[in-house]
């Protein structure tokens, strides 16, 4: 989901136990204390929970524990307060996801790990198995016709060189070699062109056949 930026990045501590007992009992109250700190000490026991501490009154208590070990023979750290208590980081905002995009996405994310799933039962599924796109027959006869068709393409690309280089001059008669040179490739051109283009005409029109007839194939396999 689409994160927003971050409006209130300041980090905010609800004091524990431990944390509570010595501001209320070590800290006097003087017009010194932070806003947090003053905060507590005047709360009863049921506004205590609601207290938040910000940076500013962390930073005066470590530092106020500085000067406290040095006249205490109790030590007593920041860091030890800091486990009993909450400490609460900003948060970004979350856009939900628009519906449609997010039921796109679920639907993606199914058909993947479909595909994985069925990749992965390949090796063990009897049914599967004996699908015809599995057997070495199968797999030498697509291998035959990318053969015939690449042969095909040379083939036609060849006699349409020949036709531009040796055909219109038999026709036409007494042309000059680099002319004779342009014509055949400029037709050899032409119908590689041509034929680039029906051949991925033809996959295309496969990809959909097979595309569909892969649904039924689930069905099958579910049933």
């Amino acid at each position: 989901m689409p994160v927003e930026v971050i409006k209130d990045p300041s980090i905010t501590i609800n004091p524990g136990a431990e944390l509570v007992n010595f501001v209320m009992k070590k800290v006097k109250e003087t017009d010194q204390l932070p806003k947090g700190i003053s905060t507590l000490k005047k709360s009863t026991k049921k506004q205590r929970a609601n207290v938040i501490l910000k940076l500013e009154d962390i930073l005066w208590l470590n530092n106020y524990l500085k000067e406290y070990r040095k006249t205490s023979e109790e030590k007593v750290y920041l860091h030890e307060f800091l486990e009993t208590s909450k400490v609460n980081l900003p948060v970004p905002e979350i856009t939900p996801r628009n519906p449609e995009l997010e039921a796109r996405i679920q639907k993606l994310i199914m058909q993947q790990n479909d595909r994985e799933y069925r990749a992965m039962t390949k090796s063990v599924d009897a049914v599967r198995k004996k699908l015809p796109e599995d057997t070495l027959a199968y797999q030498m006869k697509e291998m035959n016709k990318q053969l015939i068709a690449i042969a095909q393409f040379v083939f036609s690309v060849l006699a349409g060189f020949v036709f531009g280089f040796i055909g219109v001059e038999l026709i036409i008669g007494g042309l000059d070699f680099g002319f004779r040179l342009l014509l055949g490739i400029m037709c050899a051109l032409i119908i590689a062109l041509a034929e680039i283009y029906f051949l991925a005409k033809k996959l295309n029109e496969e990809d959909y056949i097979l595309s569909h007839e892969e649904l039924p194939k689930q069905k099958l396999h579910q049933e």
